[in-house]
């Protein structure tokens, strides 16, 4: 039997990975890798009608969540997913979550699993409903230090992860308010509220205070978890976790004082920057030098050449797996009848 599974709030680019990596060297916790189930199975559930699990949808999903398995956990494991699946005889969403997340993986039999999600916020009743017991942590980082990892990983004129500048600040903005939904909602009992900088830059303070939140005793493995192995699959040369297979980066933080100019700072304080004073982030433009109008317009100007520069120009933004949507969209299944027959 499994303990309560303790789930990540978390933007992308906000030390994530990180976190997982440091929770899962503990020896009763269990940290799945970022195959990210979540988001590409169980909130895609509704492109299965009804509970038919023989629909292609269904195995369009299952499908990609077996190669998503295989890929970071091995081929017994995804057949371990695969023969669950083909027992089922009806589609029940919280067995499914309780299976991926606490049943399939034999490590984390009788331990806390940790997940960690894209958009978890989006999901948070049903894993309240789904798991009881269940515990929160809800880690932010800095907006403008994240904007400049966005743009790190695409090292272009006007380059950015999330296609432009406006977009990745309204990413940082939805995250963050779902997580203080959370907060609010559930309270600090079951919702762990803490930011990437102190836990970089107080590594013992800052997980002490984790470890007690979640009812569990430092372990001095936690320290070392770049050594894990864990860490060392998860840590591709070049890729977004290369920094796990290192030690802490213990000054991994206002970098963007060098690596974004003071327009880009501004337009990320006029955008979050009510935020920003929640979490504890002083702001760089204050009184007379406080961003102005230009500094909310100008990403809004220069948006279209930021997408087509990055190759985003989708009219909805972040779809997750984009392979998988295609996929799905390529045959779906309507919900409703048409509403009129021409």
């Amino acid at each position: 039997m499994s303990a309560a599974p303790i789930f990540l709030i978390c933007s992308e680019r906000s030390g994530s990975n990180l976190i997982a990596s440091i929770a899962g060297e503990h020896p009763k916790v269990y940290a799945h890798p970022p195959y990210h189930l979540g988001r590409d199975l169980l909130m895609r559930l509704h492109e299965v009608v009804g509970d038919c699990t023989t629909s292609g949808a269904w195995q369009v999903l299952t499908d990609s969540a077996a190669a998503r398995i295989a890929k970071y956990r091995g081929d017994e494991e995804a057949q371990r997913f695969r023969d669950w699946v083909d027992a089922q005889t009806s589609l029940v969403p919280r067995d499914v979550a309780r299976f991926i997340y606490q049943e399939m993986p034999p490590e984390a039999s009788g331990k806390h699993a940790f997940i960690k999600e894209n958009n978890l916020h989006q999901m948070l009743f049903f894993l309240v409903d789904c798991f009881p017991d269940a515990r929160f942590i809800f880690q932010v980082r800095d907006p403008r230090d994240y904007l400049l990892s966005c743009v790190a990983r695409r090292s272009r004129w006007l380059g950015n992860k999330f296609g432009s500048i406006r977009n990745a600040m309204n990413v940082w903005r939805e995250d963050q308010l779902g997580g203080l939904t959370a907060y609010g909602l559930l309270g600090p009992e079951r919702v762990h509220l803490q930011r990437y900088e102190d836990l970089v830059a107080d590594f013992n303070g800052t997980v002490a205070k984790l470890c007690d939140f979640l009812g569990l005793e430092f372990d001095e493995r936690m320290q070392k978890f770049h050594e894990a192995d864990h860490a060392q699959n998860l840590a591709v040369k070049g890729g977004p976790r290369e920094n796990l297979s290192q030690p802490l980066m213990t000054q991994n933080f206002r970098k963007y004082r060098k690596g974004l100019s003071g327009g880009k700072v501004r337009i990320v304080e006029a955008y979050n920057g009510d935020l920003m004073d929640r979490f504890g982030y002083p702001r760089e433009y204050t009184g007379l030098a406080k961003p102005g109008a230009f500094a909310t317009l100008r990403p809004q100007l220069t948006e279209l050449l930021e997408r087509a520069v990055n190759g985003d120009m989708r009219p909805q933004y972040k779809t997750g797996n984009s392979r998988l949507k295609k996929q799905l969209d390529a045959d779906p299944t309507p919900l409703c009848p048409p509403l009129w027959q021409d």
